[in-house]
């Protein structure tokens, strides 16, 4: 297997998952600064060019989240990341599709607004840390009655918001930080072998 991928939050995504599973692959970095993502060997595989891509034979994935279904589909004999039985199947689906929908692309435009240069947009900086801060509502509810995992057991719907929601703990954002369940949920998640040796993923940078 390869995986196409760089130090962000999805490309963390896929390579925690192959590391929980204990898949051999090879890690290609795409430096996405230089636009190597638009050159007409990463769109043969990705027409939407984007990171993840993972190869697997001669079939190629892309999008996160079906890249850690595919790798559950396939490699996930015991259930140790996509549950077998159905119900728990189906909750981890949706959470997927609650940070693929919601998280990742409200915290996304969150860090374009308070990254750009020159004057702030503070009409979009309140509009999308108030969404975050919805979100972030929805997820310390699930897991206030106790649960150490969004499903109870560690599953593809915590690898799915897992490094995006490191960044807001690194960088102390209270719509985060404030909600006690989440913080533990993601001080539990943090001390896997296999979270910490997924986000190192690429390791090194070619020049």
């Amino acid at each position: 297997m390869i995986l196409h991928t760089a130090p962000t939050p999805n490309g963390q995504k896929a390579s925690i998952a192959l590391a929980e599973l204990g898949l051999d692959y090879e890690a290609r970095y795409v430096p996405l600064l230089k636009g190597a993502q638009f050159e007409e060997a990463f769109l043969s595989l990705n027409p939407n060019h984007k990171i993840p891509v993972l190869e697997d034979g001669d079939q190629v994935i892309w999008e996160s989240g079906a890249i850690l279904f595919y790798l559950g589909e396939k490699y996930d004999t015991e259930g140790c990341i996509l549950p077998k039985e159905p119900r728990l199947r189906m909750e981890a689906l949706q959470l997927s599709f609650f940070q693929t929908g919601g998280v990742g692309p409200n915290f996304g435009r969150l860090g374009e607004a308070l990254q750009k240069e020159g004057a702030k947009n503070t009409e979009m900086i309140e509009k999308f840390e108030g969404e975050m801060e919805r979100l972030m509502g929805v997820l310390e509810r699930i897991l206030s009655d106790g649960r150490p995992y969004l499903l109870g057991t560690y599953s593809v719907a915590d690898i799915m918001h897992y490094p995006w929601l490191f960044i807001a703990q690194k960088e102390g954002l209270t719509w985060f930080t404030k909600k006690p369940s989440l913080m533990a949920w993601i001080d539990r998640i943090s001390e896997r072998p296999a979270v910490q040796a997924g986000m190192k993923v690429p390791s090194k940078k070619p020049q």
